[in-house]
């Protein structure tokens, strides 16, 4: 009888187990994209997916400003977490730019805050962010990651500004208003400088690959900007592919 009930627990515990792996597939609004997430769906995730609650009305550092300090205009986003080559996917996503954190949002006035120490990346809407340390800062920064090599990587930083209102009417801008900066950086190892989306900075790093010239005209020949993101890695997908068969 005792020996019964031993196999009867660790089979419980067994399949358990398998039911918690299963979840690393779900969608938990695939169904209501955009919407906030019912809670008692959602807290079967939180066991596997490190975070924590908050509430959603405390996550604008400004509240009474034009604009907004989401990276993306709606909830509806296409997303995917990746941790340890198993992936948790979502449709209600966003990015908090002021805080650097991702969210999804539970029904009733809460959300939930993303931690990213076990993440490995977060790809929403095909646009992948990863967490790197940044010497000048000094901890640990999300970053778009533009494109990626074994020597370089190419990476972009959100940032908000907050223009001023003025009760000149002449200036019609009454309300404080939020900005979206766009920043890109280049990441070699653990040195971090800027870089540009120009014809300058990107001949310089290709350049021991492939000749300038015949960099210009693959450029020129299928219509590319170097200003574009999406050309962009046209282009160096271009650069460090041209000898290979």
């Amino acid at each position: 009888m005792k020996n019964s009930l031993f196999i009867t627990i660790i089979l419980f515990f067994i399949t358990s187990c398998i039911n918690a792996q299963n979840l690393t597939s779900t969608d938990f609004n695939s169904n209501a994209a955009g919407r906030p997430i019912q809670f008692n769906n959602f807290r079967q995730q939180a066991a596997i997916l490190s975070g924590s609650f908050a509430s959603f009305n405390k996550s604008s550092a400004v509240p009474a400003a034009e604009g907004s300090v989401y990276l993306f205009d709606s909830w509806k986003n296409k997303t995917t977490i990746k941790i340890d080559k198993k992936n948790y996917t979502f449709s209600n996503f966003n990015f908090n730019i002021d805080k650097e954190e991702f969210m999804s949002q539970i029904e009733g006035d809460s959300i939930y805050i993303f931690d990213f120490k076990n993440i490995d990346k977060i790809i929403i809407n095909g646009k992948e962010f990863k967490s790197f340390y940044n010497p000048i800062e000094k901890k640990e920064k999300i970053f778009q990651v533009i494109y990626e090599t074994t020597d370089f990587s190419i990476l972009k930083k959100y940032s908000l500004k907050i223009v001023e209102g003025s009760p000149n009417p002449m200036l019609n801008r009454s309300k404080d208003k939020i900005l979206k900066i766009e920043t890109y950086i280049m990441r070699q190892g653990n040195t971090f400088t800027p870089f540009k989306l120009k014809k300058k900075y990107i001949s310089n790093l290709v350049k021991k690959n492939i000749a300038i010239s015949a960099l210009e005209d693959y450029v020129k020949s299928n219509n590319l900007s170097y200003k574009n993101e999406n050309d962009l890695k046209k282009i160096f997908d271009y650069s460090y592919n041209i000898d290979k068969p």
